[in-house]
């Protein structure tokens, strides 16, 4: 029997996996988040490249969007534990307040940035998250 990803994969007419979403909107996202798991706020700068994720918080299968109000940074291991229960079920109160707080800030200024390290005009630093 096929794994709910495995189905997934196999319906997708998506990019590879990590690829559904443009680079600097994803660094973008990091950025905003400041380079922070919101669910369990483990600071992910040092991280592994492959711990760092994006979820959704309405995942895609019940109406969600890539757009960003519904991305965030989340660690591998947080992201895999929520697998596709609702938020309400997965994050408490004051973690989906802040949660909240974070999808409100607007992309703009972070992409602006995104796309300025990306292109090497800017070199990466803390203190440039805000």
């Amino acid at each position: 029997q096929p794994t709910r990803t495995e189905k997934k994969k196999a319906r997708s007419q998506h990019q590879a996996t990590g690829q559904w979403i443009r680079a600097d909107k994803r660094l973008a996202i990091y950025l905003r988040d400041r380079f922070t798991c919101l669910y369990c706020l483990r600071d992910l700068h040092d991280a592994d490249p492959t711990d760092i994720t994006l979820d959704h918080l309405v995942c895609q299968a019940d109406g969600g969007s890539n757009d960003e109000s519904n991305l965030v940074t989340a660690c591998r291991h947080c992201n895999c534990a929520r697998q596709d229960q609702p938020l309400s079920r997965f994050a408490g109160k004051e973690t989906r307040a802040h949660i909240r707080r974070n999808t409100r800030r607007s992309l703009a200024s972070y992409r602006k940035l995104a796309k300025a390290i990306m292109a090497g005009e800017l070199e990466y630093d803390r203190d440039l998250e805000g």
